[in-house]
């Protein structure tokens, strides 16, 4: 297993504490950094960047994908956005897939050697106390991609783990189980196989209007057959973890 740990998005306020504990969480792992060209800066050259043109959407992956995702959820936000917005092209909602888009340049230029991955964001933190290699070991040894993020209302503890449930949800579905596996990645932070990433077709997605916003997608284009796993905890977006 030849691990690399791939950053990308727009790099945020507090990227230097969340790279560092990225690194003491994959202490064995090569780390390679990437952001939009557009977005080229002092700190991007200082991080050695590989840069990408951020891609131009000619769809709002909320509200006009060709198929929708079949997670309840995803045609309640779908409704709502579009109702609250009175038009479905709203500016703020058409970036979602964009980090998946990205994930995929990146993933497309890594040397061959590696054939583990380790995907991450500039404002993603992860636990100072939490062991990522049982994770790491499942991955790779069942082909399956493991996503992690904390969830109010449901687990807010970034230094501690709880395997989510395989549950298929509808709408009748009891609120004790969580919504965050079925047709859907936890997305914070994501361990999965090179060989079941298809850059190809994440590229082919989006110009078809096909591929999902955020959760929905990363599931889209990492799970064969539902093979994925979601964890709450381990990782978090700073902006909702406890200090």
């Amino acid at each position: 297993m030849k691990i690399a740990v791939c950053v990308s998005g727009l790099i945020r306020d507090k990227h230097k504490r969340n790279i560092g504990a990225v690194k003491k969480a994959f202490p064995d792992a090569d780390f390679f950094y990437a952001t939009w060209k557009e977005y080229k800066n002092e700190t991007s050259e200082k991080y050695g960047c590989s840069y990408y043109p951020e891609p131009q959407m000619h769809y709002n992956p909320w509200c006009e994908c060709i198929n929708d995702n079949p997670h309840p959820k995803y045609h309640a936000y779908k409704k709502d956005f579009i109702n609250k917005t009175g038009q479905s092209r709203q500016t703020k909602l058409l970036h979602a897939t964009k980090q998946i888009i990205g994930h995929a340049y990146q993933v497309a230029e890594l040397p061959e050697e590696y054939d583990m991955i380790v995907r991450t964001r500039w404002d993603t933190i992860v636990g100072d106390r939490v062991d990522f290699s049982h994770y790491l070991n499942t991955a790779y040894e069942h082909d399956m991609a493991i996503g992690f993020a904390i969830r109010g209302g449901r687990w807010i503890h970034l230094e501690k783990f709880k395997d989510i449930e395989h549950v298929y949800i509808t709408q009748t579905t009891d609120q004790a189980w969580s919504r965050d596996w079925a047709w859907w990645l936890n997305d914070n932070l994501i361990i999965h196989p090179r060989k079941i990433f298809d850059t190809e077709n994440v590229h082919k997605l989006h110009e078809e209007k096909k591929l999902w916003p955020a959760e929905y997608g990363w599931y889209q284009v990492l799970s064969k057959d539902d093979n994925h796993h979601c964890v709450y905890g381990g990782a978090a977006l700073d902006r909702f973890a406890r200090a």
